[in-house]
C-alpha cells in the first residue's frame, strides 16, 4: 500500500517548466469547465463572475431559472461560454442531467462550486424537524449529492477540483443569532470537505472549503438597516471593522479551482476579516 502511495506521481504541470522558470499562468482558469449551484444570485453569483473571468466556462445549476439565465447571460459578457440549468441539487435526476449537459457540451467538469445553501434564524427548542431536515437537505444532502456525481465525471478524466463553501458559523457561534441548524450543516460541510479530501486524493480530486464570514450580502444589509446596534456590535468584533465585500471570494476562489492550489487538498479557507481571531 505505501509502496504504490510513493510511487504517485505529481502532475506534469507544476510551479516551473523545464528551463526553471516560474509558471506565470498558474491561476488562469482558461479551458476549465464549471458546474456551480445556487449561482443566481448572492455569493454564488459573485464566485461564478470571478471564474468567468479568468476564463472559466461556468454552469449554474439554480432553482430559479430567471434568475440562473441573467447570471448566465453576464459570464457570457466576459468572453466565456455559460449555461443555466434548471435544477434541484437534492435530485440524483437533475444533478446526473446537468453534469452530462456539460460533458457533453464542453467536454469535461473539471469544478465543482457547491454554493447552494439556506438558512434560517430560530431558537433551538422552536425548531421543528421537518424545518431542521429541510435545511440539511440543501446545505449537507445536496453538497454530497453533487459531490458524489461529479466523482464520477472527474474520476473517469484528469481528476478535479471541489470546493464547498463552509462558513465561520460552523467554528463558531454568532451570537445572539440562533442558527443551530446552520451552525451544525456547515460544520457538516468542512466534516465532509476532509472526508472527501482524504477519499479522493488518489483519483486526482482536490476538495477545500470556503469559510466566509460577515459578506455584504442583502441578509446582512438588512440588518445594518434595521438594527444598527446589533450591526454595530457584530462589526466590533471583526479586526478590519467591516463586512467583506462579496467579490473578495474571488481571489479564494480562483486559487483553489485552479494549478495554484495543486497540492493543496482538505482545507478551509477562513475569509473574515479577522473574526477568527
Amino acid at each position: 500500500m505505501f509502496d504504490a502511495l510513493f510511487k504517485r506521481k505529481a502532475p506534469k504541470e507544476g510551479l516551473t517548466g523545464n528551463n526553471g522558470v516560474i509558471d506565470r499562468s498558474l491561476f488562469s482558469l482558461s479551458g476549465q469547465n464549471v458546474l456551480l449551484t445556487g449561482g443566481g444570485q448572492g455569493l454564488g453569483k459573485s464566485i461564478a463572475l470571478g471564474l468567468a473571468a479568468y476564463g472559466a466556462n461556468v454552469a449554474i445549476i439554480d432553482l430559479n431559472p430567471v434568475s440562473a439565465q441573467a447570471t448566465a447571460a453576464e459570464l457570457e459578457q466576459l468572453g466565456v461560454q455559460s449555461m443555466a440549468i434548471h435544477g434541484d441539487i437534492t435530485s440524483e435526476t437533475d444533478v446526473s442531467q446537468a453534469m452530462d449537459s456539460i460533458v457533453s457540451r464542453w467536454g469535461s467538469l473539471d469544478v465543482l462550486v457547491n454554493n447552494a445553501a439556506s438558512a434560517f434564524v430560530k431558537p433551538a427548542e422552536e425548531t421543528g424537524l421537518d424545518e431542521f431536515r429541510a435545511l440539511y437537505e440543501t446545505c449537507v444532502f445536496g453538497l454530497f449529492n453533487c459531490s458524489r456525481a461529479a466523482f464520477g465525471r472527474m474520476s473517469r478524466g484528469k481528476g478535479g477540483s471541489i470546493i464547498n463553501i463552509a462558513s465561520i458559523a460552523a467554528m463558531t457561534v454568532l451570537a445572539p443569532w440562533e442558527h443551530a441548524c446552520y451552525n451544525s450543516a456547515k460544520a457538516a460541510v468542512i466534516a465532509l470537505t476532509r472526508s472527501l479530501a482524504a477519499e479522493w486524493a488518489p483519483h486526482n480530486i482536490r476538495v477545500n472549503a470556503i469559510a466566509p464570514g460577515f459578506m455584504a450580502t442583502p441578509p446582512m444589509l438588512v440588518v445594518r438597516d434595521n438594527d444598527p446596534e446589533l450591526w454595530r456590535q457584530q462589526m466590533g468584533r471583526v479586526p478590519m471593522g467591516r463586512p467583506g465585500e462579496p467579490r473578495e471570494l474571488h481571489g479564494a476562489a480562483v486559487f483553489l479551482a485552479s494549478r495554484a492550489s495543486a497540492y493543496m487538498t482538505g482545507q478551509v479557507l477562513t475569509l473574515d476579516g479577522g473574526r477568527m481571531c
